[in-house]
């Protein structure tokens, strides 16, 4: 396996000519977002809804040579659940069921976003990877926890993620939205309730989960709780 090493700012030029390819005005502005639709207009893969795992612990996955999978028919395991094989085209992206059936939009739309980029980034990077593979996506990766034996699926994972953050969050619209709350709060030291409050009112504007709005509050340099001051 291979990967290439992009620098911040290279993937955050990825997200903003992805951004500027399916929608230049949510650089701008906050709106609602279909995820599936950027899918649709900009890759022209398959994707598909199944229960990955019986506990969650794969969200998502992306098929870059197709073949067979397993798949499961339910969310939950009990004795006798068994999994079944599914054929998958190539370029399928796959997202668990569960991710749809619950108040969890904001992570769904985050786990579509990073197998989008695995199509944007990474589709060379499996070409040695066997028939019928499947990279599957962890949902420690999706919060942000990304660890792995190989540092090229590390690397491969971290930009993913970056560039997930980049579109769902850009970063100017971002920033901008974060420094007027700040300012109409009148706020000139850290303060852990104004913080909690904007992470969770900013997520529910740019439809994320809150995790991810603070990820990337923190990526951004408007936030760490490591110092006394709100950095400005």
């Amino acid at each position: 396996m291979r990967y290439y090493d992009l620098s911040p700012k290279q993937l955050e030029d990825k997200a903003y000519e992805l951004l500027i390819e399916f929608d230049k005005e949510r650089l701008h502005k906050t709106k609602p977002i279909d995820v599936y639709a950027v899918i649709e207009k900009c890759l022209d893969v398959p994707y598909d809804w199944k229960y990955l795992t019986p506990d969650q612990s794969i969200l998502g996955a992306t098929a870059f040579s197709g073949g067979l999978l397993w798949v499961w028919p339910e969310s939950k395991y009990y004795e006798g659940l068994l999994p079944y094989q599914i054929e998958v085209e190539p370029g399928t992206i796959l997202i668990d069921t569960t991710l749809t059936e619950q108040d969890n939009r904001g992570r769904e739309n985050f786990t579509v976003m990073h197998e989008v980029f695995h199509q944007v980034l990474h589709k060379k990077c499996f070409r040695t990877m066997p028939k019928n593979y499947v990279h599957p996506t962890a949902s420690r990766t999706i919060d942000g926890q990304v660890r792995y034996a190989s540092y090229a699926l590390a690397m491969i994972e971290k930009q993913a993620n970056a560039c997930a953050a980049a579109f769902l969050m850009p970063a100017d619209l971002t920033k901008n939205t974060y420094k007027h709350l700040y300012r109409a709060a009148g706020y000139n030291r850290y303060n852990y309730g104004f913080v909690y409050n904007t992470i969770k009112e900013m997520a529910e504007e740019f439809s994320v989960s809150q995790q991810a709005m603070s990820i990337r509050l923190q990526t951004l340099g408007l936030i760490d709780e490591n110092k006394e001051n709100l950095l400005k």
